[in-house]
């Protein structure tokens, strides 16, 4: 039996993130702000157990704030920025309404990541019996879609999109990606989800 990854592994992936991000967009790093306690006792106010792969993320940086101008600043991956931590709580209802209005019905746990300016999410999902995914909720369907096989998964595969090169910087500033060779590293990192080979 594998060990369940832990807040230290998941961290030191994070920190690798924001490396490889720095080195294509200078300066993000730094706009996600600071983490720490504060950052973190936030996201313990708003619900009963925070999943290790929030307080790796909230214990480095805030987010980013969805009044962020500069495009090379806004996006934590191709179309979806960090939640700021001071938004967070209103996410949480608006991601909540989505799956109610939608009718979603598969138990669990269900919390935002990322989103982006149509209130699409990628969430953090735990599953009844524990089990933790990564997955893609578009707010006109208001399907869980998994799109990373466990939360180590998603910062690994973040990760190899930077180092193999899947991510660039387009002509205005903002963060793209070549979808052909996106999909081909998230399906080798991912076979179990279905994300990548719809």
């Amino acid at each position: 039996m594998l060990n369940p990854p832990s807040i230290e592994r998941l961290t030191v992936k994070f920190q690798e993130y924001l490396k490889l991000s720095g080195g294509l967009r200078p300066g993000y790093s730094a706009s996600l702000g600071t983490g720490g306690e504060r950052v973190t006792a936030k996201l313990g106010s708003l619900m009963p157990k925070v999943p290790e792969v929030l307080q790796a993320i909230y214990s480095q940086v805030s987010g980013t704030s969805s009044e962020e101008e500069e495009p090379n600043l806004i996006e934590f991956i191709p179309g979806y920025r960090l939640i700021h931590i001071d938004e967070y709580e209103q996410e949480i209802k608006v991601l909540t309404s989505i799956l109610e209005d939608k009718g979603y019905s598969g138990g669990g746990t269900v919390l935002p990541l990322l989103t982006n300016y149509g209130s699409d999410f990628i969430c953090y999902f735990q599953s009844e019996d524990g089990v933790e995914r990564i997955c893609d909720l578009l707010h006109d369907y208001g399907d869980l879609v998994v799109m990373y096989d466990s939360p180590e998964n998603f910062l690994e595969t973040l990760c190899e999109f930077y180092k193999q090169e899947v991510y660039f910087v387009d002509e205005e500033g903002y963060l793209d990606c070549d979808l052909i060779k996106e999909g081909e590293v998230g399906a080798a990192l991912n076979p179990e989800a279905n994300y990548w080979s719809e």
